[in-house]
């Protein structure tokens, strides 16, 4: 009985070790399967070599999809390869206008100072024609990011007078030019961001000549001949309008009406005394006004009533009487943006007209420079009994106060 039970057991033991082989063997004969298959796209995504091998049917399966994906991305090497090769430093200063050691050249032009930059100064030019020959030859398509021109006698600037060249800052102060063409800037008017022709003999401008400047921000045109400003033209990114220290007398109405993005407007050192009705209507709602040194006795109806600028610098005129109607709306305006009213030099009439503003101190605090004509005394020092007798001022609501009222309104309506 007992032999029998040993041979049962060993029996068993056996069939175990049997069945643990051939386990083995299929586990090994499925790997091989597996690498085979992974392996065999390989020689042909390189190239098309095969590889022996008993799976050939996975192989020959895999081949044509294989294929189709290696030929774009050798496509894609060579158009890469392509564009790098083109990649040539093509807005270099011509060898003409390289500065010379000795040598004083009429325009003289640096590229080392930036990649694809340049920078150009005409020095002693004799004639605007001159000038318009270098640019219309040596520089003829160059990307300009600054040109100055100094110490020179221009006269009248020419149609496309920097041809093709996009220049992106031009300077031209002190240059005794007298007059700008139909078409003086056509060619780099859609680059152009500031425009200097200051301290020169222009005695009118076209501004409609600017309307094209889609890029102009700033353009300064100070220390000339203007007598008047008939319409300020519609260049949509001006943002800064220089007309200092000309000879402007007349403002017509809704001069500056269509430069919609303006926030400074500089008439310093004129010879306004009256302003029509309308004439400083600018539509932008937030601008600062120069007005220092004119001869202006008041600001009636100037302005449109609401678009007042938030500062207004009126010093060195003829302001006698500062009426709450005429006065209190732009003192209101710089309240709201934190700003002041400047007035200093102006013979003010400390009467009863001025009592609106001595008994409201946040209002006087907002008054800069006003003093009384004939004795000089400062409007912040008046004593307000000799103000007892004036009628009383109309009731005033801060702007916020106002704001407020307004926004109460517009709610109720809906």
């Amino acid at each position: 009985m007992r032999i029998r039970w040993i041979t049962a057991v060993l029996l068993l033991a056996l069939l175990a070790t049997c069945s643990v082989d051939a386990q083995k063997r299929r586990k090994g004969e499925k790997r091989k399967e597996s690498e085979a298959t992974t392996a065999a796209p390989a020689p042909e995504a390189r190239g098309g070599r095969q590889r022996g091998g008993r799976h050939t049917t996975t192989t020959t399966t895999t081949t044509p999809s294989t294929t189709t994906l290696a030929l774009p991305e050798e496509e894609i090497e060579e158009e890469v390869q392509i564009t790098n090769e083109s990649r040539t430093p093509v807005n270099v200063c011509p060898p003409e206008l390289k500065p010379q050691e000795g040598k004083v050249l009429p325009c003289t032009c640096r590229d080392e100072l930036d990649e694809n930059t340049l920078m150009v100064e005409c020095v002693a030019l004799t004639s605007g024609q001159q000038m318009h020959k270098i640019f219309n030859t040596l520089l003829l398509g160059k990307r300009i990011d600054g040109l100055e021109v100094r110490n020179s006698t221009i006269g009248p600037l020419v149609a496309r007078q920097t041809a093709q060249a996009y220049v992106g800052n031009i300077l031209m102060r002190g240059n005794q030019i007298t007059e700008l063409v139909p078409g003086t800037f056509q060619g780099t008017d859609q680059i152009v961001g500031r425009l200097d022709l200051s301290s020169n003999q222009l005695s009118r401008v076209n501004f409609s000549m600017f309307d094209s400047f889609t890029q102009l921000q700033v353009l300064n045109l100070g220390e000339n001949q203007l007598t008047n400003i008939e319409d300020a033209g519609q260049a949509p990114s001006l943002r800064v309008l220089y007309l200092y220290s000309n000879r402007i007398d007349t403002i017509a109405p809704n001069a500056f009406r269509k430069l919609g993005g303006l926030e400074y407007l500089d008439l310093r050192w004129n010879n306004l005394q009256v302003l029509a009705p309308g004439a400083l209507h600018v539509t932008s709602y937030r601008w600062q006004l120069r007005l220092r040194a004119n001869q202006l006795s008041s600001l009636e109806k100037a302005f449109a009533e609401d678009k007042m600028p938030y500062l207004v610098d009126l010093s060195l005129n003829n302001i006698g009487s500062l009426t709450d109607r005429v006065y209190g709306p732009l003192i209101d305006s710089a309240i709201l943006e934190g700003s002041k009213f400047y007035v200093a030099g102006n013979p003010i009439i400390c009467d009863c007209s001025l009592s609106w503003l001595i008994k409201n101190a946040r209002l006087l605090s907002i008054v800069v420079g006003a003093r009384c004509d004939g004795d000089g005394t400062h409007i912040a020092d008046l004593n307000q009994d000799d103000f007892r007798k004036c009628p009383a001022p109309r009731p005033w609501k801060s702007p916020v106060d106002k704001a407020l009222e307004d926004l109460g309104k517009e709610i109720d309506a809906l």
